[in-house]
């Protein structure tokens, strides 16, 4: 199989005479691949029913005379500005209900039907058109769905009444699972529904969630119809996109029915340029969502070179990035930008060439991944691992931080990343998974920041644990039920019987003027937290949280101490067959990392290679080592057997000493 290194490129931008300099500049740079056609629907159609795909044609033959492959964007936002004239209903309407002009790319309501009758009707002329073209690889479904802001549009509403009653069936339901008793709230019917977000609040925190879901149905409905157009058009053309679930202005529940509307897992990856900081974490947790359990590579169709206002990172660094992307399942890689933008929101957003058109170091960098690849190639890439642990992911629970922040201070965000800093720092693998629809078996599920617990997942905890399972969560889980109301009975709601325990409370230390006995203060950027010594299985170990919970043992027995407060640090219950371990804090690091570490021996966990800090290296096939270092300092690796290396084509005896941000392959069978 092969790998793809690429880059994404805007022909409607530039002249006729430039393309041509530009391609000759991707094939001596040894690119194999490009993206097209995103961000510009009316320069195929820039009036209703008038199409000009002439200037296109010559485009895509270009690249097929130069042997490079196209991944075709479906340009479906920003829409043009003839459709928002036709289809009000598209428009974004503020929180007041009041349209807003489309002076920004994604101002488009995509659930609207006026909106998608268009949008889908040029995506099967588009498809059409170029399915049997020559230099077409595959087709895009779009740019950064997720991304843009929810429309309080009065035919929003009314879609939103529609999916309530769809959802409710009677008013008296509704009321109910809204809490609408509170603050005289009582709905008469459903027409006295309103979008449950103005100008100066957001409403109950049941109704709020309930139209964040919908929002998302909406994206989801959307993307699936466009994945049909080409499945029904174009069988067999595989097809992807970079999708922005986790848009904090809008977002969608991915995992609800991902495989309805991907083929090819796909993401833009913007890890930045600090490896201490939270991004690189964050968008590798991010790409792990994206596999699901698809069994699939993942495509990078966007990959960062310069950053808004950057020019370029540290020399290596975009290597060492795509690098560690072909050892986390990579399978494509697409440079944004090819070339800086004279124009536009993205005016220095710095890419590949400047805006003189001429190469950076990132053009320098890029050709040499183009070449390390090549040298890759046949040695296991893309490497698709069977892991034997999962995360459980909860949009439910992303959105309930959001409304409520005072009580789950802890951003999801941050939850992702506190997850993924433990497998880095182990050097394993795990899939990211939605407890609604499981289908892969594990070892281990590890459920962080469960905040709510629906009965499908709390079903599926039961049955895995008793059936034999093991299963980790973590504080803040099993609060409120799937309407978003807080339990009334003991937490984890649903589950008290698989942890064998009741949260009878919890201390939180960030308050001014309030500090627990017998605590040490330290400081992150979220502000003054308790650092607290860990006691367990023989070890001990400090954590810093800013809240951790008060656990009473029923069938559970006590793992692991808070040794200063002589409190229950991590509890383990025997159910079933299974075992399930409770975390009193929030998702920590630390804690993960030694209780994944601890359970590695009895569960028969896949253990990491032995690294050095900062070094991430896998076994990808039989006698075949990969490495990479994502430090700027030099390390040096024991390898487990002599062998050559594939990059350097140098003999290593044992040892392998690698410069800042540099990866090598480790052969030993000298192929």
């Amino acid at each position: 199989m092969a790998v793809y290194v690429g880059t994404n490129y805007h022909p409607h931008d530039w002249t006729k005479e430039r393309w041509k300099v530009d391609i000759d500049f991707m094939k001596k740079a040894g690119l194999t691949i490009v993206r097209l056609g995103h961000l510009c629907w009316d320069s195929y159609e820039p009036e209703e029913g008038v199409y000009t795909f002439e200037w296109f044609d010559e485009v895509m033959n270009l690249f097929a005379e130069a042997g490079i492959g196209v991944v075709l964007d479906i340009s479906m936002r920003p829409a043009p500005i003839w459709v928002h004239k036709l289809c009000p209903g598209c428009n974004i309407s503020g929180r007041n209900g009041v349209a807003q002009a489309s002076i920004h790319r994604y101002m488009e309501d995509v659930d609207d039907p006026a909106y998608q009758y268009y949008a889908l009707r040029f995506a099967g002329v588009l498809v059409n058109r170029y399915k049997e073209h020559p230099a077409l690889h595959a087709f895009g479904l779009c740019n950064e769905e997720g991304s843009g802001m929810m429309s309080f549009s009065g035919y929003a509403r009314e879609r939103f009444i529609n999916w309530l009653k769809k959802k409710y069936e009677t008013v008296e339901k509704l009321n109910a699972c809204w809490a609408t008793q509170r603050w005289s709230r009582r709905l008469s019917s459903f027409e006295d529904v309103v979008l449950p977000e103005n100008e100066f609040f957001k409403g109950a925190p049941e109704a709020w969630l309930d139209m964040r879901r919908f929002f998302s149905d909406g994206i989801i409905r959307f993307m699936t119809r466009l994945a049909g157009v080409v499945r029904e058009n174009a069988p067999g053309i595989p097809f992807s996109t970079n999708l922005f679930a986790h848009s904090g202005r809008l977002g969608f529940d991915y995992l609800k029915d991902c495989e309805a509307f991907m083929d090819y897992p796909g993401m833009g990856y913007y890890p930045m340029y600090d490896m201490e900081g939270r991004l690189p974490f964050y968008f590798m947790a991010v790409y792990r969502e994206c596999m699901s359990e698809m069994g699939k590579p993942v495509w990078f169709l966007e990959f960062q070179t310069g950053r808004d206002g950057i020019f370029c990172g540290p020399k290596g660094y975009l290597r060492m990035q795509m690098m560690l992307g072909l050892m986390n399942r990579g399978e494509m890689f697409l440079g944004w930008t090819w070339r800086s933008m004279y124009g536009g929101e993205e005016q220095y957003h710095h890419g590949i060439l400047g805006h003189d058109g001429m190469p950076t170091p990132n053009y320098y960098e890029l050709a040499q991944v183009s070449e390390d690849m090549k040298k890759l190639a046949g040695h296991g890439f893309p490497y698709l691992p069977v892991p034997d642990t999962a995360v459980a992911h909860s949009m439910d629970s992303w959105w309930m931080t959001k409304y409520q922040d005072g009580q789950f201070r802890q951003d999801y965000q941050d939850v992702l990343v506190e997850v993924q800093k433990a497998f880095f720092n182990l050097g394993r693998e795990h899939n990211v998974v939605n407890l609604r629809n499981l289908k892969n078996d594990y070892k281990l599920i590890i459920v962080p920041n469960y905040i709510v617990m629906d009965r499908v997942s709390a079903d599926t905890l039961r049955k895995y644990v008793e059936q034999g399972g093991t299963v980790i969560m973590t504080g803040y889980s099993g609060t409120v039920n799937e309407n978003g109301q807080v339990f009334q009975t003991p937490r984890p709601g649903l589950l008290t019987d698989v942890f064998g325990i009741r949260v009878a409370g919890f201390y939180r230390t960030d308050m001014p003027g309030f500090f627990s006995e017998n605590s040490a203060k330290c400081k992150n950027a979220s502000g003054v937290r308790e650092l607290l010594s860990v006691s367990g299985q023989g070890r001990n170990f400090y954590v810093n949280v800013d809240y951790y919970e008060d656990i009473e043992l029923h069938t559970a027995q006590s793992f692991a101490e808070f040794t200063d407060k002589k409190m229950c640090a991590v509890s383990v219950n025997n159910y079933g067959k299974g075992k399930a371990y409770y975390i009193a804090a929030e998702t920590n690091c630390e804690f993960l990392q030694w209780l994944i570490e601890v359970l590695t021996d009895e569960l028969g966990l896949k253990r990491g290679l032995a690294l050095p800090e900062g070094v991430q290296g896998r076994r990808i096939a039989e006698n075949k080592y990969f490495y990479v270092n994502t430090s700027e300092k030099q390390v040096t690796v024991k390898l487990p057997t002599a062998g050559r290396g594939v990059l350097s084509d140098r003999e290593y005896d044992r040892e392998l000493v690698l410069a800042g941000y540099d990866c090598e392959m480790i052969c030993a069978d000298s192929q």
